[in-house]
């Protein structure tokens, strides 16, 4: 029987028409240039600045480095695509979003069929409860089985919501209205909707505010520098509903409906299976822990065939870094992408017809994420280290890269400082990378101040991980920037076996600040690296850091001293009491687990290589903390040190922001202020001043 067509009763194609209408007319300039680049026309010549980068639009989110879920979503006939394209705008602080078709055909044109303002949240569960840390969800949307409809998340009064598109007309059929996030969509293989939302997130909600009445017994779910409320347990269930496409004839899903990846019900399961990704030709091809249960253990690719035989691929590029698998031709041969090369800093795609040497089709330092197969191409997203994310298609003979859609055609126009990668080892032998950005202006006399911008360099080089360090921007104001790429962690050094689990890695990375010491090594031996070049000032060097590298600021400044002559932060600094005791009692088990004294034990040697007020004395440098308001708490034990000391210090607060801040208008605030921190610091005539 035909699959349900996805056409709503007239009455509410109407209706929603009428809407979409009204919401097209009143959209503003940032959501209507949206595809033609019209703010961004007359570029050429001039460097990039700040409201560029906030300025780009994204497809998918800004991880710098592979996401884990694709943005792209193929047409059921695999001819045309549909993606979602997010721009942040500062004037109204707010997000535009649209839904976009495009063929996949030479020369196609893009078609926006829907819009909707607003960033929708990634919920996560943390110590055992939910946590919104600000990074955006990746926004997929799901095409309806016939071709006709496409549904996508929107945000409605800040809930995430599925909305449903009508292809043909691009008209609104259906947005669901749950009181709590959806955060799951998909199509039955009839053609029916199905959503899944938290209903027992607000019931625990509700819990915690009746136990408000009496008052909050402390407890895990505690974490002060966040809420004075308990945080609902995690994960919140999903409970999945059906519906017709117009949202008619709604009622819990049941459970044939939900089963949305059933998967081969004959395929051989082997122990420590990664991944499985079944064939046309009665074989899946699996990747499967060579030491299963180990965290250490790299994942080889097998073959494992119905009749029960199964075949490992004993060429040396199948035993490790395999990230994606696709069946090509029928079936007949399979192409993966894996992480390779230098400190694995390289994506090598791969073409295996199962009988002969695997052949190596494309090698790069290029980002290439989010691949849909579609007849005999990929699409997949692509970066480079200057370019920011568009879509490509990727030849699967020969690895050639062609252009599909650039949602940033004017940024190519914008001069950029050269970009150079750069290879080295740190002191235990662990390969290390970073990229060095160079002014497009040097100083003809004099040397240039250096900044290092952490911990990913994957991609297109916008902000670090968080952002908020512009890098050509930086390099626009005449300063050169390593963009350092955090090496492996130290736990993957050890090679006799004894590490198996999480815990384990932890407990031998935290021994002795092992972890931080590796870091710390591949930092100073990549600075020493950009510095013998012989253009640097090395009494003007700067460092940034979010998250783990504020971490990695933190034991510089103490073990480096003198090295740095200013440093800007995005979250607090690690301090002996605070730490434990504003991150929550959960974390604080946490970190004992991991080998950090108690707070019932002397703290003095633990922390003698990392305290800030251990180690007053050896950081004289001016030190800006930007940090959300549900965070700050944890910076002011080492701020109220560093003012005590009159060391030059200032802290600003974000409010309504999160461990990944959001709101477009604080994060061109930050960009600049970066700048001009940096710029006032390393002016010639302020150096004395934080002597």
């Amino acid at each position: 029987m035909r699959s349900v067509v996805c056409l709503a009763v007239c009455a509410s194609v109407f209706a929603a028409a009428s809407q979409a209408k009204a919401a097209t007319i009143e959209t503003p300039s940032v959501c209507r240039d949206l595809l033609d680049d019209g703010l961004n026309r007359n570029v050429e010549g001039r460097g990039v600045t700040t409201a560029d980068l906030i300025g780009l639009r994204d497809i998918g989110p800004n991880f710098g480095t592979d996401l884990p879920e694709s943005p792209l979503a193929l047409s059921p006939d695999g001819k045309s695509l549909a993606f979602v394209v997010s721009r942040a705008d500062p004037v109204r602080n707010d997000y535009c979003q649209a839904l976009v078709r495009i063929d996949i055909t030479d020369g196609a044109r893009p078609q926006i069929i829907d819009m909707a303002n607003g960033l929708i949240m990634d919920a996560q569960t943390i110590r055992g409860f939910q946590t919104i840390n600000g990074s955006p969800t990746t926004n997929s949307p799901r095409w309806s089985p016939d071709g006709r409809c496409i549904v996508y998340l929107v945000s409605v009064h800040g809930v995430p919501q599925g909305r449903v598109i009508s292809v043909g007309d691009a008209s609104v059929v259906f947005t669901t209205t749950s009181a709590t996030a959806v955060r799951r969509i998909a199509w039955t293989p009839n053609g029916r909707l199905l959503f899944g939302n938290e209903p027992e997130a607000a019931l625990r909600e509700a819990e915690i505010d009746q136990q408000g009445r009496h008052g909050f017994l402390y407890d895990d779910g505690f974490i002060p520098k966040r809420d004075a409320r308990p945080s609902i347990r995690g994960p919140v269930p999903i409970e999945f509903h059906s519906s017709t496409a117009s949202g008619a004839d709604m009622r819990p899903a049941n459970s044939d409906e939900f089963v949305i990846n059933p998967g081969n019900p004959d395929e051989r399961k082997p122990e420590g299976l990664m991944r499985s990704l079944p064939g046309n030709h009665n074989v899946t091809a699996q990747l499967v822990q060579k030491d299963p249960g180990s965290i250490t253990s790299p994942a080889e690719l097998w073959l494992q065939y119905t009749d029960g035989r199964r075949r490992r691929c004993d060429d040396p590029v199948c035993a490790d870094g395999i990230l994606n698998m696709w069946w090509v031709e029928n079936g007949q041969k399979l192409l993966f992408l894996r992480r390779a090369g230098w400190g694995k800093s390289e994506l090598q795609l791969y073409r295996w017809d199962m009988q002969s040497t695997p052949s190596l089709i494309l090698k790069t330092d290029d980002l290439i994420t989010g691949c849909q197969e579609a007849a005999s191409t990929l699409i997949c997203l692509h970066e480079a280290s200057n370019r920011p994310r568009r879509i490509v298609r990727v030849d699967m003979s020969t690895g050639v890269l062609t252009n599909l859609f650039d949602p940033n055609p004017s940024f190519r126009g914008l001069r950029k400082g050269r970009v150079q990668r750069l290879h080295w080892t740190n002191d235990i032998g662990i390969e290390s990378f970073g990229d060095l950005v160079l002014p497009r202006n040097p100083p003809r006399n004099g040397k240039m101040p250096l900044i290092v911008v952490q911990y990913l360099t994957r991609g297109f080089l916008r902000g670090g991980v968080g952002d908020e360090y512009p890098i050509f921007p930086f390099a626009e104001h005449g300063f050169a920037v390593l963009s350092l790429q955090r090496p492996t962690d130290y736990y993957r050094t050890i090679k006799d076996g004894s590490v198996r689990t999480a815990a384990d890695a932890y407990v031998v990375n935290q021994q002795n600040w092992n972890d931080r010491r590796s870091v710390q090594s591949a930092l100073t031996k990549g600075i020493e690296l950009v510095v013998s070049r012989g253009d640097i000032d090395t009494t003007r060097i700067g460092i940034t850091g979010l998250s783990d590298g504020v971490s990695t600021v933190q034991f510089a400044l103490v073990n480096s001293p003198g090295l740095f002559a200013a440093a800007s932060i995005s979250t607090g600094f690690q301090a002996p009491k605070s730490t434990q005791i504003y991150g929550g009692s959960a974390w604080a088990k946490e970190l004992v687990a991991m080998g950090y004294p108690p707070l019932n034990d002397d703290q003095t040697e633990f922390w003698s290589n990392v305290s800030i007020e251990e180690n007053i004395e050896k950081i004289n440098l001016p030190i800006l903390m930007q940090i959300s308001d549900n965070e700050y708490i944890m910076a002011l034990e080492s701020y109220g040190i560093l003012k005590a000391h009159r060391r030059p210090a200032e802290l600003y607060v974000f409010p309504r922001e999160h461990h990944i801040k959001s709101e477009p208008i604080h994060r061109l605030s930050i960009y600049n202020r970066n700048i001009d921190w940096f710029k006032f610091w390393f002016a010639k005539d302020k150096m004395h001043l934080s002597e």
